[in-house]
């Protein structure tokens, strides 16, 4: 039998590490979060998704690959006006020439999800015409 008195009790825990970098979510760990999230998107659950993307870029505001999920899985949930606001972030943090293209097909749904009809089929037709080009050039 336990005697009351002889029992060791653990220390308080203590507040959460911080990195060095002074971010709560590391790495590895926003990198865990996106990979369950695009899990959780394949299987058509994209609310569980974009739940875990809203904790990874709280913290990693600036990662463009993130910010690609993320205004995927706001589109997928029919947050368009959101997905608009992710996509005018990444049209200044991407400067991958070859995200152009995707990012104008993702600009012209969430364009249709915010009842921006007008606007998403003019982007669309943005769209089209900068794929025809990227093909052209891929051929040559």
């Amino acid at each position: 039998m336990i005697e009351p008195d002889r029992v060791e009790h653990a220390p308080p825990t203590s507040a959460p590490d911080v990195s060095k970098s002074g971010e709560l979510i590391s790495v590895p760990e926003r990198d865990l979060l996106c990979a369950l999230s695009y899990v959780h998107l394949a299987c058509g659950q994209s609310a569980q998704s974009l739940a875990l993307l809203r904790i990874a870029a709280r913290e990693h505001s600036q990662d463009v690959d993130l910010l690609r999920i993320l205004a995927y899985t706001l589109i997928s949930e029919g947050l368009g006006d959101e997905a608009l606001d992710v996509l005018d972030r990444l049209d200044v943090l991407d400067a991958q020439p070859s995200s152009r293209v995707p990012l104008t097909l993702l600009r012209s749904h969430a364009l249709r999800q915010a009842g921006r009809m007008t606007e998403a089929r003019e982007v669309f037709q943005r769209y089209v015409s900068l794929r025809g080009s990227a093909a052209l050039v891929n051929q040559q």
